[in-house]
């Protein structure tokens, strides 16, 4: 039950720890990018020139512009099968008539003689003429009507067909009335080019076609407003834009009402209001970073998921950068302090936690410097170089060095960045300038503070293991004065722990140091160690439990005394952990003996355990397993090397049995390698040496320097 609450505790401090960060950013990230504003209204006069801080559309120029494209649009007409038939009904409407004429003309002649016969061909085409002329119909002459009604029949039916065929092919197609002419003259032409009989006729077929026929087009109201609308929508789509950077008035201009919502879309008039659909963005933009940022570290750095000093530091490291680039991002819009950062993510958690927590941050800062690429482009390559250089920080001279090189390379990008874009050369002094200056005051910055977040969060820098790995720190002294024996255990496990970490690729100074500090907790009762007793065993005149109460209480007393001096947290745990909760199998064994011996119930082995935790770190449990292995084989009194191979076999086999290694994070294949890596230790610390012999002469002794053969 209590686990489980535990649990429900730590998720709930997780939560919250989440939507306070969430809130602190999001709060940060806003105020940070909201451009400077003004008190100004339609009709006042600008004080002072203002510029785009982003790229914002024009909308009522946009507007205008898609208004007039919209009113420009011509009327569309559609084809209409009812115009087109009736234009062909109303040809051969007109052969039907002329035919119907000539057949009345034909019976009148039956019975008279020739020249009555002209005479009432002049008086049907006059009649005819007259009865069209009523009609507004009169488009051929009396002479043309009289040639139509005395024309021999096969004329007469060639010009009907050529007519009709022609004003078919015509009307299948829309017909504009503006080009009907055209049209006609193109289907006469082909025609003219194909028959010669009767091509004189075509003259006529033309006349009655331009007479006769119509435009079969009607106004097509739908398809106009649609045309419309799709005018207006491409513009829309493409609108006008006023580019970042770009000056919107001018000192002394008066605001207009164009200019007025330009301003307001900017967001750079006086308001109290919120833009939440910038709120909403950034939100989003925020929540996708911290969900990124949690998947790694739940899959490659857990330890440090939750309320801790490890996250302490880290939120320390990107909100130092961000409260700055909120206050200067506007202004300096390539010089945000993210190289702080990798600098100190990097030297407290190593290069790859540096990399994703850095490339996090400077996603958050884009809105801080309104999406500048030339800021992203300098930003990734001075963090990359920035968080590599700082691996192996541990002198004044990579101090000096990592600056040059994080300097020479934002030169550098700004340039390459201003080039490819093909900007003035100003406007390149200041992006490397900016890029530069941040570049170099962000490593000074984060190198001077790094003593003051390892007193705040006791977090552990490669300087200042170094500087734990010197004689003269006050426990190492006293480690030294007062448990000699033990100093010199805690040599020898550096040794192996060192070798160790270097084969499976864990920190080797953290092993090291570690192995230093481990049995500080002895210091308490130093006598009662068998490393440091020379006139006996104490432990022989106490009882096994209180042998036990002393030899496990080292590793309490050392968690204490480390905080009591500050150790860093990766060296706290290896002190409580470097025993795991193993049991004291030789007390427990004598105190077996003593219950069977005089007939008491068998001790309960959890009296005789440590009441530490198990191995949370590789590094951990590599100063776990040399500490083990240095006392076992030193048990051994034996420089026979396979029978110290036996002994560090049984000692790792006797920590896997029990379950010590389960959260360590190695593997079976990392225990091997530590195997191996101290069989290397121990195979040159008992390597054989040459003998020098002894020879002595009659005036004096003396030394043989030559190796014995």
């Amino acid at each position: 039950m209590d686990k489980f609450l535990r649990k429900i505790s730590e998720k709930g401090t997780y939560i919250v720890l989440f939507i306070v960060v969430f809130l602190a950013t999001l709060s940060l990230i806003y105020w940070g990018s909201r451009p400077k504003q003004y008190s100004l209204h339609v009709n006042d006069v600008s004080p002072v020139d203002i510029e785009a801080p982003r790229t914002v559309v024009d909308r009522n120029a946009s507007e205008r512009r898609a208004s007039e494209a919209r009113s420009q649009v011509a009327d569309v007409y559609s084809r209409s099968e009812e115009l087109s038939k009736a234009s062909l009904e109303r040809v051969t409407d007109f052969f039907v008539y002329y035919s119907n004429k000539r057949t009345e003309l034909k019976e009148m002649e039956a019975d008279k003689d020739i020249s009555e016969g002209e005479a009432n061909h002049k008086q049907m085409a006059a009649a005819i003429y007259e009865e069209l002329s009523s009609k507004s119909e009169y488009f051929l002459s009396v002479e043309d009507i009289e040639y139509f009604l005395t024309m021999s029949q096969s004329r007469f039916s060639s010009l009907r067909t050529r007519s009709v065929s022609t004003a078919d092919v015509i009307m299948k197609g829309a017909v504009p009335g503006k080009e009907l002419n055209n049209l006609i003259n193109l289907q006469l032409e082909q025609f003219q080019s194909s028959i010669d009989q009767y091509s004189a006729d075509l003259n006529y077929v033309k006349r009655i076609l331009q007479h006769v026929l119509k435009t079969n087009l009607v106004f097509n109201e739908e398809a106009t407003l649609n045309a419309m609308n799709d005018a207006y929508e491409r513009v829309m789509q493409n609108p006008i834009l006023v580019n970042r950077g770009s000056r919107i008035v001018s000192a002394g201009q008066i605001i207009s009402e164009d200019i007025y919502a330009i301003l307001k879309d900017l967001n750079l008039l006086d308001s109290k209001s919120i833009d939440y659909d910038i709120l909403a963005g950034q939100a989003i933009l925020v929540l996708i970073v911290m969900f990124i940022l949690s998947l790694y570290l739940e899959n490659f750095e857990k330890g440090l998921i939750g309320f801790n000093r490890n996250t302490l530091t880290i939120l320390t490291a990107m909100f130092l950068p961000l409260v700055v680039s909120a206050y200067l991002g506007q202004d300096f819009q390539v010089g945000p302090p993210v190289y702080f950062t990798a600098v100190i993510i990097s030297t407290y958690f190593g290069y790859r936690t540096a990399v994703v927590v850095t490339m996090s941050l400077i996603v958050l800062t884009l809105p801080l410097v309104n999406f500048n690429p030339a800021f992203i482009v300098v930003a990734i390559c001075g963090s990359l170089l920035a968080a590599h250089f700082t691996q192996d920080l541990v002198s004044q001279d990579k101090f000096a060095k990592l600056i040059i090189a994080i300097g020479l390379v934002n030169l550098l990008s700004g340039l390459s960045f201003t080039l490819m874009q093909g900007g003035s050369y100003v406007s390149a002094g200041i992006t490397i300038a900016s890029g530069v200056i941040s570049a170099v005051l962000s490593v000074v910055g984060a190198i001077g503070l790094m003593p003051l977040i390892e007193m705040l969060f006791n977090v552990v820098s490669p300087t200042g293991l170094i500087e734990l790995s010197q004689p003269g720190h006050p426990l190492m002294k006293r480690l030294f004065l007062e448990a000699p024996g033990t100093s010199q255990h805690s040599m020898m496990v550096a040794n192996l722990a060192d070798a160790a970490a270097e084969a499976i690729g864990a920190d080797a100074m953290i092993c090291r140091v570690g192995a230093y500090y481990h049995d500080i907790g002895k210091l308490e009762n130093p006598a009662y160690f068998s490393e440091n007793q020379n006139d006996g065993n104490m432990h022989d005149q106490l009882p096994p439990e209180e042998s036990t109460k002393i030899i496990t209480r080292h590793t309490l007393a050392g968690l204490d005394l480390g905080k009591k001096y500050r150790l860093p947290k990766p060296i706290l745990d290896i002190i409580v952990e470097h025993h795991g909760t193993t049991v004291l199998g030789y007390f427990y064994s004598k105190a077996k003996k003593y219950a069977k011996e005089n007939n008491l119930e068998d001790p309960n082995p959890e009296d005789f355990r440590y009441k530490g935790q198990l191995p949370s770190s590789p590094e951990s449990a590599v100063v776990m397993l040399a500490d083990s292995t240095e006392a076992a084989v030193k048990s051994v009194k034996s420089n026979n090397m396979e029978d110290v191979a036996e002994m560090i076999r049984s000692v790792f086999k006797i920590k896997l049995e029990q379950n010590q290694l389960k959260n360590s994070g190695l593997g079976f294949a990392d225990v091997d390698k530590i195997m191996q890596a101290f069989l290397q230790v121990y195979t040159g610390y008992f390597h054989e040496r040459v003998q020098y012999p002894k020879e002595k002469n009659e005036k004096s002794e003396h030394y043989n320097l030559e190796p014995a053969k």
